[in-house]
């Protein structure tokens, strides 16, 4: 009966209260607003309650609690700290209060206020671990005083050893200190733990993955193991929410375990379609298990869902682009531009995959539109130049080269490296100009000697297709295939520099090699091991080798004539040449 009294009188408490803040807040006459909340006529005062000491503090601090409330509405939280403190005096047990007044005590830089509240709380409810473990952070952090820290570390663990937030308060203050011993044998600890609480083993995992990433060294199989031996304890007495599993998945994805990740993502996803990014997770997971198809099925689903998606495209993006499906990659790189088109790298992305994809127009006009949208950045004026050479549009190349040259010499000097240099020689040599191509690729090589492997073997090349400095050329090649022996073009090259030496056998030995090591058939390579066969005296093989090359080369018509010219001296062999 005393208790629903209490109620009576606190409710009579808010409802002055309330009245206060309709007078504030609604316009209008006074009269009217105080008529709002007066007694009915012909009701009393209520008469005043003889409450016990305890309950009329306890109705005080409520009352105070809503005064604070208020005020903190109305002026300020500064305001309001002064009724909050009167809470706390009344009822110190209130904890999530005096969180609130202790943090900010803190802000205001009065450190000794918030120990204060903290402490006075910490004794009003002393089985409460928010109390020390506030405690134990200030002094680990504010006052760098960690035997103190320790103190209410250890208070706060006793009072909650299944608690993640007390576990990891002590884990800091150990760590702060540098008794790593003590650290490790608090996991050692914890793993001795009944808790059937998957959230606890899951905050420890990500502690522990914390603590390893704080070392800046590579996770290793000993770290993983670790973290599994906690992340395995949550799937035991996993609660199968959405977050739980999600969570619980991403450790075993994370650790290279894509299949049980998948399976934990679609019992989550069976819990919750909606849930956060789970399709994205998901394939991810497909991509990992080779199921690319389902991943890029999933990744649509997405956009077609939330088509503001930028992480679906990109991911959907890379897919395609693994499987080497230039054109549909480039098509959502295209949507996902339109969604953030203020990004730079979303430009450069797709002009690199218009030019790898031989599509120079797409390129082109790319490189165009990002050098108008960021006009600083010179290195989409290198872009467009490139994309000028690819569509053969040479002069335009050429002089957008120069361009890049004579500006980034000035701006940005550090572009102009060893790539500069070989796309503007490349270009030069598809434009005629040999010799400007001969001088700028010697200047890549220069400024990269030690990976100068390509643009050693474009030089040596270019040289041996026109037939001059035949040497030079067989010493650059050689260069190139020091660094990678195995590389078909490179042996192709050598294989020419031979042919046009006069050394066919060489030649024919370095050709075929090379079509052996290359990963499908190249034109040019069978057309040059036809060419050999042919001053072999080897006719039949030459003929056959220029027809391979046909086939993947039909536009080529000096392999036509070629086949035409010798297929007829074939013809009146009896067989074939040994």
């Amino acid at each position: 009966m005393r208790d629903r009294l209490v109620g009576v009188h606190c409710l009579w408490k808010y409802t002055r209260i309330a009245g206060i803040l309709g007078l504030v807040v609604i316009s209008g006459s006074a009269l009217a607003s105080q008529a709002d909340f007066q007694l009915p006529t012909g009701l009393a005062d209520p008469l005043p309650l003889n409450l016990s000491e305890r309950l009329e503090k306890t109705a005080n601090a409520q009352a105070l609690y809503m005064q604070a409330i208020f005020e903190e509405e109305t002026d300020g939280p500064d305001r309001a700290l002064e009724s909050k403190r009167r809470v706390l005096v009344l009822d110190p047990s209130f904890c999530d209060l005096a969180l609130d007044v202790a943090q900010h005590y803190l802000r205001r830089g009065e450190i000794t206020e918030a120990l204060s509240v903290l402490k006075d709380a910490c004794k009003a409810s002393p089985r409460n671990a928010s109390m020390p473990i506030a405690l134990a952070n200030i002094y680990l952090r504010q006052l760098e005083k960690p035997d103190l820290a320790e103190k209410f570390a250890l208070l706060a663990h006793e009072i909650s050893s299944n608690s993640a937030d007390a576990f990891e308060v002590l884990w800091e203050v150990y760590r702060a200190s540098g008794q790593n011993k003590k650290m490790e044998g608090l996991f050692q600890k914890a793993l001795k733990s009944d808790s059937k609480d998957p959230s606890f083993w899951l905050d420890l995992a990500d502690l522990r993955l914390r603590d390893t990433k704080r070392s800046r060294r590579p996770l290793s199989e000993g770290d993983w193991e670790k973290i599994l031996a906690l992340v395995d304890r949550a799937a035991q007495h996993s609660d199968n929410t959405p977050e739980i599993l999600s969570r619980t998945a991403d450790y075993y994805y994370a650790c290279g375990d894509a299949a049980s990740a998948a399976e934990l993502y679609n019992a989550a996803f069976e819990q919750q379609p909606s849930f956060p990014s789970l399709k994205e997770k998901l394939a991810e997971c497909h991509t990992q298990t080779g199921n690319a198809s389902e991943a890029a099925r999933l990744l649509e689903e997405v956009i077609a869902e939330t088509p503001m998606n930028l992480v679906a495209y990109d991911q959907l993006a890379l897919i395609r682009l693994r499987q080497n499906e230039l054109e549909s990659a480039l098509a959502t790189m295209r949507q996902a531009l339109l969604v953030a088109p203020i990004e730079p790298r979303r430009y450069e992305d797709i002009i690199r995959i218009a030019l790898r994809a031989a599509d120079p127009q797409t390129a082109l006009l790319y490189a165009n539109e990002a050098e108008q949208r960021f006009p600083y950045l010179i290195g989409f004026t290198l872009l467009r130049a490139i994309s000028l050479s690819q569509a053969k549009q040479h002069a335009a190349a050429l002089m957008t080269f120069e361009r890049t040259l004579i500006e980034a010499a000035n701006s940005n000097p550090e572009i102009l490296d060893s790539a500069f240099y070989m796309s503007y020689g490349a270009a030069a040599e598809q434009a005629g100009h040999f010799v400007k191509a001969a001088e700028l690729i010697k200047t890549a090589i220069s400024l990269n000697p030690k990976n100068s492997a390509e643009a050693c073997n474009f030089l040596a090349y270019m040289w041996a297709d026109r037939n001059e400095n035949l040497p030079a050329a067989e010493e650059l090649v050689l260069r190139a295939l020091e660094a990678e022996p195995s590389n078909g073009a490179y042996l192709d090259t050598l294989g020419w520099v031979y042919f046009k030496q006069g050394r066919y056998s060489e030649s024919l030995a370095q050709l075929l090699r090379a079509a052996e090591l290359v990963d499908k058939p190249d034109p040019i390579i069978l057309e040059h091991i036809g060419d050999a066969y042919e001053k072999l005296g080897k006719i039949t093989e030459a003929v056959i080798s220029w027809q391979k090359s046909h086939i993947f080369s039909p536009e080529n018509g000096i392999l036509g004539e070629k086949i035409d010219t010798h297929s007829s001296k074939v013809a009146k062999q009896p067989q074939a040449n040994p």
